[in-house]
């Protein structure tokens, strides 16, 4: 009777324990994750930089649609809002585990950012809604080149931005269809 195979190398008990030693300082990041932290942290700073951006515009627009007509509308980009500044803050705590500060800094958020923060005159809302949904387009982008980017060397990370693209892909899905259909409820 021949013995079972060895597991792989990363299954191994004593070697996933005497790895998971090193450098208790780093917290989640082990000797497993292939990824350079530092390479790792300055992309998800500049996608940080562009989820607070359009939250502060998806914001502003919402202030800006006015009327009970228009306040399904309003609500969605308050909404929209509220998830992208969740988005940075998982971005900021993912940038924490890998042992760098994220970029708040407002000076620099424009530097940063691939969303360009634009206004509009009250109640133009086709305008509002077209800049809204390029910015979320842009971040859909941004979001897919870094999942295929970071690939398997950061598993943790490419979670963090799938999730992130999941949602940014609804927020477009719904302002495209509030530009078809304004008469609609909402976007």
């Amino acid at each position: 009777m021949t013995s079972p195979p060895e597991p792989p190398a990363v299954l191994r008990m004593r070697e996933v324990r005497d790895r998971a030693l090193l450098d208790l300082d780093d917290g989640p990041v082990t000797p497993s994750n292939r990824a350079e932290p530092k390479t790792v942290a300055h992309l998800l700073n500049v996608l940080l930089a562009s989820m607070v951006v359009a939250s502060l515009q998806y914001e502003q627009h919402a202030l800006l649609v006015r009327g009970p007509s228009h306040r399904p509308v309003a609500e969605f980009l308050h909404g929209c809002a509220d998830r992208d500044r969740a988005g940075a803050r998982l971005l900021a705590i993912r940038i924490a585990q890998l042992g760098f500060t994220a970029g708040h800094d407002p000076r620099h958020l424009p530097e940063l950012s691939r969303v360009t923060f634009q206004s509009f005159q009250d109640g133009d809302l086709t305008g509002i809604l077209t800049q809204d949904l390029v910015g979320a387009r842009i971040l859909v982008q941004s979001l897919q080149e870094a999942v295929r980017w970071v690939g398997a060397d950061d598993p943790s990370t490419r979670r963090l931005l799938e999730r992130l693209l999941e949602d940014k892909e609804a927020q477009a899905d719904e302002l495209s269809a509030g530009l078809r259909n304004p008469g609609r409820e909402h976007p």
